[in-house]
């Protein structure tokens, strides 16, 4: 039975530029440290094969403390052969960190935009895979597996049933023709379960760490356990020090930043939300119309998550038949207003609901600091 780790979109280095220059160096060596559970429970749990499918740094730069971290964890599981199949973001090129570094005799990584095979003869297996060998991938290479009675796995960044791609589109008819008995793919971070056609198990791996609010969730790798004849179970690894979420908080009625920041404190109660959590709070329903919020202003002091970011979704409470017919100039100010109040335009609708209540807001002696 082979013992099998899919990961992948690692992103080592990344900036998190989502956060402050604070949170985002802790962030960073948060993910160096989940990158190194991953290879502890590799070697605690005697795996015989990594997949690392594509970008496991986040650009062409990585740091001489990422690099010595990656050489010393690879040379901690000598017996785990490590399969890299570089992607768009951390490409294979003369400059590139793979072609600098000498990794341990344990990594194998992929160095060219056509198909490549790794051989393993001493456990039954054939791993096939290609590198990015630049920002972009308008083909595939994929190509047929040997008949030779082995196990055939593939390592690859690609897009997956996307024609139009240029980040190695890939269709779900290679891979089953292809005849690899497991896919490890890697480029989409929020994936679907694995599927199954006939003898091909394939699919995304997803990310080990959340980078941002269109990552929520906690994040994971892919352990596999592979009989002899291909039959697989699978289930998920995750060591994320910590994930991200976004909650829609309802303020109507809430006169005060002080009320709107309450608000906000119960829903993280509700969700149990603690400091592993980067949080995102999507302030909605109807504020009074010359009530502006200060997103920045509502989310100091709130600090039981790691991180909070305030979004202002909320719209003016308007009596419309007032302002319509006010001889003043607020009226004259929401008559000019009006018809992008009502426009198809969503875009439009927003940004004059906006001017309408900093304008209100102006005219009746509040602040309107963002």
């Amino acid at each position: 039975m082979l013992k099998i780790i899919h990961t992948g979109d690692i992103h080592l280095d990344s900036p998190f530029s989502g956060l402050d220059e604070k949170h985002a160096e802790t962030r960073r060596t948060e993910l160096r440290g989940t990158f190194s559970s991953l290879m502890t429970y590799a070697r605690m749990n005697g795996v015989d094969i990594m997949l690392i499918a594509g970008d496991m740094f986040d650009r062409g730069f990585v740091t001489r403390e990422t690099i010595a971290l990656v050489m010393r964890e690879f040379s901690r599981v000598p017996s785990c052969r490590i399969i890299i199949s570089p992607g768009n973001h951390d490409p294979y090129t003369s400059d590139s960190v793979w072609d600098r570094v000498r990794f341990p005799d344990n990594v194998y990584i992929f160095d060219s935009s056509t198909l490549q095979k790794f051989e393993f003869p001493e456990i039954n297996c054939d791993v096939y895979g290609y590198a990015f060998t630049g920002e972009t991938m308008t083909t595939t290479p994929i190509t047929h597996a040997d008949i030779d009675g082995r196990l055939h796995l593939l390592c690859a960044h690609c897009d997956l049933d996307a024609p139009a791609s240029v980040y190695a589109p890939v269709t779900t008819s290679q891979l089953v023709t292809s005849g690899f008995n497991y896919a490890a793919l890697a480029h989409v971070h929020n994936p679907p379960e694995l599927s199954r056609i006939g003898s091909c198990v394939y699919g995304y791996c997803g990310c080990l760490e959340g980078r941002g609010f269109d990552e929520v969730g906690a994040k994971s790798a892919l352990y596999i356990e592979m009989e002899d004849d291909g039959k697989c179970s699978v289930r998920k690894l995750s060591f994320s020090r910590r994930r991200y979420e976004a909650v829609d908080v309802n303020v109507t009625g809430a006169q005060s930043t002080s009320e709107v920041k309450e608000r906000i404190i119960a829903s993280i109660r509700e969700h149990k939300f603690g400091e592993d959590v980067m949080l995102r709070a999507v302030l909605t329903g109807e504020l009074p119309q010359s009530m502006v919020l200060s997103p920045r202003a509502v989310a100091d002091g709130i600090d039981a998550v790691f991180a909070l970011e305030v979004r202002d979704e909320t719209t003016p409470a308007l009596n419309t038949d007032y302002l319509r017919e006010d001889p003043t100039v607020k009226g004259a100010f929401y008559r000019v207003l009006e018809p992008a109040l009502y426009d198809p335009d969503p875009k439009k609708r927003k940004t004059a609901l906006r001017a309408l209540r900093y304008g209100l807001a102006a005219m009746a002696g509040e602040s309107i600091t963002d």
